[in-house]
């Protein structure tokens, strides 16, 4: 191994970071030299990286300052971690150093989900019923409506229908893309609408950004969800409705997979109001312009929409 000095005494995870950061990786892994490898996928705005040590052992290292929302999600993935427990990845340690948070995790084995396959479907499913049994209702107090941290993001049909009202000017570079599969901006923006009505005063703790790049895959088939960053509660069947799209861009069933994943009973019109909140954000903000650092955002969202509105279609709304 190369004992370079400097070399590793300020790799990409310190060249942001406080040296009380470097420092409380260093003394955590108990190794002053290592290897960065920062992490190819995922948009939470913190420094996220594997770290290797010089006797190759290896660790997950989240940092960010305790002033903006990447600091925020750090120390907030670590509160959860004591109640996400093997459901996610093992926390090691967590601090705060010079103005930042950091937090340092077991490497899982394994990868972040590429392509969903058909085995991973019962994985899934493990999850959501150990989920609903572990958070509905959440264990944790001081939580905040995922309905009403996400509204800020809403308005993209009403502003697609009304476009001389305040928010019209928001949604002028989607005004002539023709939203697919034969579904209305009215139908959709009435939907938009009943938001608070139909997620507000559920209590099950929700993960709330669940897609393939924070689903882990490990060698046995066992899967896993890495960055729990918020403390929201919404029904139970919400995560649900997040990832779902994302699954059945690989082929799967939209609606099939949803049943099978949180059983009959789930209210139609209350999924069909999140589908068209949860659209109309990625419908705006995907065809924006890249964002700097984060080329892999606008695609996904533009993916993400697209798949959302198709199965709003095959639910029958129009």
């Amino acid at each position: 191994m190369d004992q370079n000095a400097n070399e590793y005494s300020r790799p990409s995870l310190v060249g942001a970071a406080p040296l009380g950061v470097i420092d409380y990786v260093r003394d955590s892994v108990g190794s002053h030299f290592f290897r960065e490898q920062p992490a190819a996928d995922g948009f939470t705005p913190s420094v996220a990286s594997i770290i290797t040590t010089e006797d190759d052992r290896q660790v997950f290292v989240k940092a960010g300052p305790t002033t903006d929302a990447g600091g925020e999600a750090v120390r907030t993935g670590a509160e959860l971690a004591q109640v996400v427990t093997d459901l996610g990845p093992a926390l090691l340690s967590w601090a705060e150093r010079d103005g930042w948070y950091v937090a340092i995790y077991e490497r899982l084995a394994g990868a972040a989900i590429v392509e969903w396959q058909r085995e991973d479907i019962a994985g899934l499913a493990t999850l959501s019923a150990t989920m609903r049994e572990r958070f509905d209702p959440s264990p944790l107090n001081g939580t905040e409506e995922y309905a009403d941290a996400f509204a800020p993001l809403l308005g993209a049909w009403s502003a697609l229908k009304d476009p001389d009202g305040p928010a019209g000017h928001s949604v002028e570079h989607v005004r002539n893309q023709e939203v697919p599969y034969g579904l209305r901006v009215e139908t959709l923006a009435g939907l938009e609408e009943d938001w608070f009505v139909a997620l507000r005063g559920a209590t099950s703790l929700q993960h709330g950004d669940l897609r393939r790049d924070n689903v882990m895959r490990e060698p046995s088939g066992r899967l896993r969800f890495v960055d729990w960053t918020h403390r929201w509660t919404a029904p139970n069947w919400a995560d649900w409705v997040r990832l779902v799209p994302d699954i059945s861009a690989d082929g799967f069933d939209p609606e099939q997979l949803f049943q099978s994943l949180t059983g009959p009973e789930t209210p139609e019109h209350e999924v069909n109001v999140m589908l068209a909140g949860l659209a109309g954000r990625c419908w705006r903000d995907g065809y924006l312009g890249a964002v700097p650092g984060l080329p892999q955002l606008r695609p996904m969202q533009r993916l993400q929409g697209d798949m959302a509105l198709r199965w709003l279609a095959q639910r029958g709304v129009h």
